[in-house]
């Protein structure tokens, strides 16, 4: 696989950073939102949460209609996000320098499926201990709300591909969705279903990658 392979394309909640549902459910409940479970996935949302992460509609309108199905006008967006905010369980050290050696020797991108509450933390100093962004580790980064779909709907692949010029034949993708791997063996990339509690490292040096 190593002589062939020339992007790696990562996900980011569970792949590079660890994720705690639960915490995010605990952070939304306690601010009103009933059954929150009926909408947050493992992978993918449902409903205006979905609609968020598809940038169908923009963060005004994701904390209004939030406000709304909770019946109080008065929540915050800053505690709207810090509920988003609790899915992120922190990246281990390693993994940005992972990404710096990655980056020697291959394209690197990141596929998310993910939102503007998010990524206004991720693009900040606060994302990593040097104080980069997130943007400072990829070649380019992918956004399901920027690109108008989520996966593992075909078009968000569709996208990347033209956009990037990456043959799938040549990268390797890293997710922690089993939907989302699967439609990646359908388009004819190299995979790897990521469990976030192993070493990452482990994926790239039992392929010579590294």
């Amino acid at each position: 696989m190593s002589q062939k392979i020339k992007n790696i394309l990562f996900d980011l909640g569970g792949v590079i950073i660890s994720l705690n549902k639960q915490e995010a459910l605990n952070r939304f409940t306690a601010i009103g939102f009933p059954n929150i479970e009926d909408y947050l996935g493992e992978f993918r949302q449902e409903g205006i949460f979905l609609e968020y992460e598809e940038g169908k509609i923009s963060p005004e309108g994701f904390y209004k209609e939030f406000r709304k199905l909770c019946g109080n006008d008065n929540i915050a967006a800053e505690d709207i996000d810090n509920g988003w905010l609790g899915f992120l369980a922190g990246i281990p050290p390693y993994k940005f320098e992972l990404l710096k050696e990655l980056r020697k020797k291959y394209k690197v991108y990141l596929l998310s499926n993910t939102n503007p509450s998010v990524i206004k933390w991720a693009s900040s100093e606060a994302f990593s201990p040097e104080g980069l962004p997130i943007q400072a580790y990829f070649d380019k980064c992918y956004l399901s709300f920027e690109i108008g779909h989520a996966k593992p709907d075909r078009e968000i692949f569709d996208f990347i591909l033209a956009d990037s010029g990456m043959i799938p034949s040549e990268t390797l993708f890293l997710d922690d969705g089993k939907a989302n791997i699967e439609i990646g063996k359908e388009i004819g990339f190299e995979t790897c279903l990521v469990d976030q509690t192993e070493d990452l490292r482990k994926v790239f040096t039992d392929r010579d990658l590294l």
